[in-house]
């Protein structure tokens, strides 16, 4: 088992991946949309053929200062959401556990962002990335390949070979 605790939400900002500050939930969902069908050899019963795929990240989290003066510019918060979701900007994220064993990334567009704020309580915020494209799973770690005596494996261009 996996604590969500120890889940983290990333999005790319000025060619760097920064963790959503004080994120509170996340989740992720996939759909498939699913065309009707009908054949004779069925007895009436309903068929369909699976057609388009998409998928969802929505998460929540408590407003922080990270991008005015003063703030934390080493994560992203409402203020910078706000700025990639007005500029209609394709975003890069990804989700990664704290053992970088899974890691899930993808791009999307930010559709919907809100606040929340409540007497005596901090400020709060939501958001939805609707995915563009298909989603990437994987294990984040990767090993390069070696033959035991401290010299790694290329494949002919000077480059190493990952694995993962």
């Amino acid at each position: 088992m996996i604590d969500g605790t120890y889940s983290v939400l990333y999005i790319k900002w000025e060619d760097e991946f920064l963790p959503i500050g004080c994120l509170t939930s996340d989740s992720f969902s996939e759909d498939i949309e699913m065309l009707d069908s009908t054949t004779r050899d069925n007895a009436g019963w309903k068929t369909s053929t699976p057609t388009n795929q998409s998928y969802n990240l929505s998460f929540e989290g408590i407003v922080k200062n990270t991008n005015f003066n003063g703030g934390d510019f080493t994560k992203i918060s409402l203020d910078r959401l706000r700025i990639l979701k007005r500029s209609r900007i394709l975003i890069e994220w990804k989700t990664q556990d704290n053992n970088s064993i899974f890691e899930d990334s993808g791009f999307g567009y930010i559709t919907s962002l809100s606040k929340s704020a409540s007497t005596d309580e901090f400020i709060s915020f939501s958001a939805n990335i609707e995915g563009y494209g298909a989603p990437y799973s994987t294990g984040g770690l990767g090993y390069t390949l070696g033959d035991g005596n401290s010299n790694t494996i290329q494949d002919g261009n000077n480059n190493e070979i990952i694995t993962g």
